[in-house]
């Protein structure tokens, strides 16, 4: 007699299951990797005024909706930097684009109006322009009601030259927001002026990272970025379970999220640290709570990344 059609296709299933669970278990999962020698605490752009993400999109303000202030920073200023690193940051993520007189500016906008008094495009004005601003006018965390920084930043949007100036050992993350070729030059200029190759992490996408790396001047660094990563990872999942680890995703910094949806990456945490490592690359994950850092540290990745530095367990 026949076997029942929903019989036949439970028994696939069952053995597609156990299928998997078994591939799953053999890239063994759940243990540690080993600990770095050098564990990382980067400041995702200093100490700065973080904000609620509901309805988050490319084009939201977020100056806007802060949090209510519990410091008196804002991101990418130099008293961010200093007290970035005075929290225990052993490297700190800035932004840069370069002015339309071609100085590199840090700041993160791809316009000032969010954050400042100001209009336009950030590449359209000119330095001068830039350091007119108050790099604190828009910000207010109850819609609108007061500012709490209008009239204390004015001047305040630093160049990459004065970062380096006033942080001589400092490290840093400098992602490149506008990913032309002209800017990537312009960043290698100030920090060869500076003999900062080695402290100097390019973020950019692929073709500015090649860029920087093959400039003379180095040894240099470069950090992928977001769309880079999300790739990688994709990709690590499409493969991962065979072993290999994706060539797109060989020497460089991974960055995870602190998500249970990383448990869906093959072998995480140990055997996915370590097969990175193998290949050149680091393992970081990103997180603002400071128990969930000390958690992450424990499971051997390289370095965790922050928007709370000053949260931070980093002694």
């Amino acid at each position: 007699m026949p076997k029942h059609p929903l019989r036949i296709l439970l028994r696939i299933c069952l053995t597609l299951t156990a299928l998997l669970a078994l591939t799953y278990l053999a890239q063994r999962p759940f243990r540690a990797a080993e600990a770095p020698s050098n564990f990382e605490w980067l400041a995702h752009r200093g100490v700065h005024q973080t904000y609620h993400r509901e309805g988050l999109t490319n084009e939201t303000c977020t100056a806007t909706r802060i949090d209510p202030p519990r410091h008196d920073y804002l991101e990418n200023t130099l008293p961010s930097i200093r007290a970035a690193l005075d929290a225990g940051a052993t490297m700190v993520e800035i932004d840069a684009h370069r002015t339309v007189d071609g100085h590199v500016v840090v700041w993160h906008d791809w316009t000032v109006d969010c954050r400042t008094e100001g209009s336009g495009e950030t590449r359209t004005l000119t330095l001068a322009q830039l350091k007119a601003l108050d790099a604190g006018h828009g910000y207010t965390a109850d819609g609108g009601q007061s500012f709490p920084f209008r009239g204390r930043f004015v001047g305040a949007i630093p160049t990459l030259d004065e970062v380096l100036t006033a942080f001589p050992g400092a490290r840093f993350v400098i992602n490149q927001k506008d990913r032309a070729p002209a800017t990537t030059a312009a960043i290698m200029e100030v920090v060869d002026r500076h003999a900062a190759a080695e402290r100097a992490c390019l973020m950019g996408r692929k073709e500015s990272n090649a860029q920087y790396l093959a400039a003379p001047g180095g040894p240099r660094c470069a950090l992928s970025g977001g769309n880079e990563i999300k790739t990688c990872l994709l990709d690590y999942l499409a493969q991962g379970w065979t072993g290999r680890w994706p060539a797109n995703c060989r020497g460089t910094t991974v960055m995870v999220p602190d998500s249970p949806m990383v448990r869906l990456l093959w072998g995480w945490p140990g055997t996915f640290i370590e097969r990175a490592r193998a290949n050149g690359s680091k393992v970081y994950a990103f997180t603002d709570d400071p128990e969930r850092a000390a958690h992450l540290s424990a499971l051997g990745v390289d370095g965790v990344m922050t928007d709370r530095i000053e949260l931070m367990p980093t002694r």
